[in-house]
């Protein structure tokens, strides 16, 4: 993406983070810069839309007779 894209953000981080935040983006090959993106991306897909599934209508035949699942749950000998 071209920086003109993109909007700084600054935060304030405490000593402990900023000393974790260096090294999880040393062991990754990226910018701190970068890694802080990539891992607001993941926290933040649960807040995008989604589009919402297709209902699976109604079934028009019955499902098949699946058998006793108690025989899988028997003690082997």
């Amino acid at each position: 993406m071209a920086l003109a894209q993109k909007k700084a953000t600054t935060i304030a981080l405490e000593p402990a983070a900023d000393r974790l935040l260096t090294q999880a983006a040393r062991r990754t090959g990226v910018s701190r810069s970068e890694f802080v993106r990539r891992q607001l991306d993941v926290v933040l897909e649960q807040y995008r839309p989604h589009p919402r599934p297709r209902s699976a209508g109604v079934i028009k035949h019955p499902l098949p007779e699946r058998g006793d699942e108690a025989e899988l749950f028997r003690e082997q000998r």
